[in-house]
Order: C-alpha cells, then sequence, then structure tokens
C-alpha cells in the first residue's frame, strides 16, 4: 500500500512519524517535497558586485492515480518564491507562484518488449541530461511533450517530441512558442564488459528566427551524438560524449561541435571511500560575424549545475573548461565534494554564455581567453528518510577576460539548504 505522511519539521526531525501516518488505496499515490535555500550570493550573473540574501522556497505536491497496472495520470502542482530578493519580481529561476508543473497520461506494456506512452506536461531526462534534462537545482524544467520508450533485454529507445515549458510568473506556464524538438535516444547495456552505449540523435526547429545579417526564415538543426560510460579495472571508471551539429538557421549553415570526457578512481576498500575525478569539456564557439555560418554549440535543454561548476555562472557553449574534483563519506550519512575548474573561451570573438545559454559577456576586443577559475565545496547531511541537509560554498575568481571586459570582481556564492520529500 501507499503510504503518505502528513509532518511538520518539527515532527519530522523528532523521530519516526506519529500519528499523522495513515494509508491510501493501492490505486492512489499522493506525496510532494518542500525545499528552501538561504542564499547570500555577490557579483550575480558577472553584471554587478553588491551582495543579496534571500530565501529561495519550493513546494510541490504530487497526485497520482492507477486504476488499472496499464493506465497512469499524474499531476504535480509547485509553487516557487523568493523571500526579500532585491528586485521584484525574482527570476523565473526562483520565483513562479502556484502553477502547473507536470501533468501527463501513461500508459504501459509489460513484456518481452515493454512498451510506455507518456503524454502532456512532464519531466524529461536522457544520459547525463547534459542535453536534456529538468536543471531542478531552481524552479526546474518540464516539456510539453510525447515521450514513447520501447525496451527489450538490453537495447531501449525513447522516441519523442515536444516544446520546452516556459516559467511565466504572470500566467500559466505555457510552452515556448515556435521552438520545438525530436529525437530518438537509445541504451545499450554491457556493448563491452563493463561497458554502457548511448546513441542519439536530436533535432530543434525554429520558426521565423533571423540569421546573422538579419534574414528571416525558420531553423532545422540535426545533432546526432553517442555517450558512453563504463567501469575498467582498478577501480576506475568514465563516461565520455560527443556531440555534432549541422542544419541550416535561416540564411546561416549551422556547423558546430561538443565533447566532454571524465576519469574518476575510487578507494572502494577505505570506509570513506574518496574518490578523485579530472574531466574536460569543451564546446565550439563561431569566430566571425555575418559570414552565413552558425558555429556555436547549441546545449539544448541541460542540467548544468553538476558540471560546470556549483555557481551555475557558464554553459556548455563557446567553451574550453578542466574540472577536478575529490569526494568522501565523511560519516555515515554525510557527503563532501570539492572541485576546481578552469573556464576559457572556444574563440575569443564569439560571447561568454551563462547556464541558460544567452550571452552574458561579449568583447571581441579582448586579448585572453581565460575567464577565470572557481573553487567551491559542498556538504551533504541525510538526516533521515524524509529530510536532507546541504551547505555549499564557491568564489570565482576573474581571469584576464572578465578583468578585460570589466567584470573582474568575481562571484561568490555561500548557501544553506533543506529538503523534505514525501
Amino acid at each position: 500500500m501507499i503510504r503518505i505522511a502528513c509532518l511538520s519539521l518539527a515532527a519530522a526531525l523528532s523521530g519516526p512519524l506519529a500519528a499523522a501516518d495513515f494509508e491510501l488505496p493501492s490505486w492512489l499515490q499522493a506525496g510532494g517535497q518542500i525545499r528552501g535555500r538561504f542564499e547570500n550570493p555577490s557579483g550575480a550573473s558577472l553584471t554587478n558586485n553588491s551582495p543579496d540574501a534571500y530565501y529561495a522556497s519550493r513546494i510541490r505536491v504530487d497526485l497520482g492515480i492507477k486504476p488499472t497496472h496499464w493506465l497512469r495520470f499524474f499531476a504535480e502542482a509547485q509553487d516557487a518564491r523568493a523571500g526579500a530578493y532585491n528586485t521584484a519580481p525574482a527570476p523565473t529561476t526562483l520565483y513562479n507562484p502556484m502553477d502547473l508543473r507536470q501533468g501527463y497520461v501513461e500508459l504501459n506494456h509489460e513484456g518481452g518488449t515493454a512498451l510506455r506512452l507518456r503524454a502532456g506536461r512532464q519531466e524529461m531526462a536522457f544520459g547525463g541530461e547534459r542535453l536534456i534534462g529538468p536543471a531542478d537545482w531552481g524552479v526546474s524544467r518540464t516539456f510539453d511533450a510525447l515521450d514513447l520508450g520501447i525496451s527489450r533485454g538490453r537495447a531501449k529507445v525513447d522516441l519523442f517530441a515536444g516544446s520546452a515549458v516556459l516559467i511565466d510568473s504572470t500566467r500559466f506556464d505555457r510552452h515556448k512558442p515556435g521552438e520545438h524538438f525530436y529525437g530518438a535516444y537509445g541504451g545499450i547495456k554491457g556493448l563491452l564488459p563493463g561497458m554502457n552505449l548511448e546513441p542519439y540523435v536530436l533535432f530543434k526547429q525554429n520558426v521565423l528566427i533571423k540569421s546573422e545579417t538579419g534574414v528571416l526564415g525558420d531553423a532545422l538543426v540535426t545533432s546526432p551524438g553517442a555517450r558512453v560510460t563504463g567501469k575498467l579495472r582498478g577501480r576506475f571508471d568514465y563516461t565520455a560524449e560527443g556531440i555534432v551539429q549541422h542544419g541550416s538557421y535561416s540564411a546561416d549553415t549551422v556547423s558546430a561541435r561538443a565533447a566532454t570526457a571524465c576519469i574518476g578512481w575510487t578507494m572502494s576498500q577505505v570506509s570513506w571511500k574518496p574518490r578523485v575525478s579530472v574531466e574536460y569539456n569543451y564546446a565550439s564557439g563561431d569566430p566571425a560575424q555575418k559570414d552565413g555560418g552558425r558555429n556555436t554549440f547549441d546545449q539544448f535543454y541541460p542540467s548544468n549545475h553538476v558540471y560546470y561548476g556549483m555557481l551555475d555562472q557558464f554553459g556548455w557553449k563557446n567553451m574550453k573548461n578542466f574540472r577536478a574534483g575529490f569526494d568522501f563519506v565523511a560519516a555515515k550519512k554525510l557527503k563532501i565534494r570539492a572541485d576546481y575548474n578552469d573556464f576559457r573561451l572556444a574563440t575569443v570573438q564569439d560571447s561568454l554564455y551563462n547556464s541558460s545559454g544567452a550571452s552574458a559577456v561579449l568583447n571581441r576586443k579582448a586579448t585572453s581567453d581565460h575567464v577565470g577559475w572557481e573553487v567551491n565545496t559542498v556538504a551533504l547531511y541525510q538526516f533521515n528518510k524524509y529530510w536532507r541537509f546541504g551547505a555549499g560554498l564557491g568564489h570565482l575568481f576573474a581571469g584576464d577576460y572578465l578583468k578585460q571586459s570589466n567584470y573582474g570582481f568575481g562571484y561568490t556564492y555561500p548557501y544553506l539548504m533543506l529538503v523534505g520529500t514525501l
């Protein structure tokens, strides 16, 4: 039977749930999440050096109805706010009063070949979420989409089509007009000993957009790629991914590429399980204006938070990034992670792009491609099965590119977090 607990924070922290426990019928599922973060960043989005202390709250309420084994209805409401934010309204990454976050119907068929069809507003996450993911650190992304999953044995594939939902604090959220994506994302487990392969092809379509020279037209970009993950002897693990992009963007020709590779080593025989890792990320930029070609990589709809620094200042566009990380289990329920990131532009003639993919800084006269380096540390404590607490501190030290662009003050980001889940 599905159980739901109506609890206060005090009850959750005091121990096992008390008299508020009750059971629901098996066809009815209910749950939710409370999350809060106290943040005090300075140098936000690289545009100013003034600090801003605020509390970001996010509440979700879920309801699922499963009348038969093959049919399920699901709805999720979300309310997100930012108390004491220095401007009103706060950005949509933090602020979106009560709205429908998910609402879909799901059909399932079990057997030698399993099928799952989901239609409606939903989360979507594929592979490492570098191209399609919910980006759950903020308000979080969903899609109005149709997703057909087919699996048999060690192989599976998802066939999907949809549009990203735009957060709008002034009205009901709607998907982005004139922009659609389609794709096939596959997976084969154990293709080679210890290796999993995920081949895919993605398409993005835009209508009535302008080329570099201002010509109005449509766009269709094709992005084939592949991701591999696996483990090697000696407690090594690895991940690698590569993508190329070709197509048209109104009157422009698209030609872009991106790649990432990471290798880690874990001392699993030690109780605190230390792991060291190194990673390199590359995404092409556009070295020339109005030449009829677009070479800036399109990162689609990613979850960037765990990849390019905790500060969430940069996206996988016009980037060369080196990361070194160290994480370990400090206690039974406490995990610590520390990272060092170095950021450079793939080409100085193109923009520095933020985590959402928008241009943050453009300085074609800069003589250095070095954006800066970032250090951060994060601690996560799982208090019980309902409550998790976290704290983090990160700082971006401005490199010569930012200094030459008059953004030399860097960025500091401390935060405290709690998450309660039913």
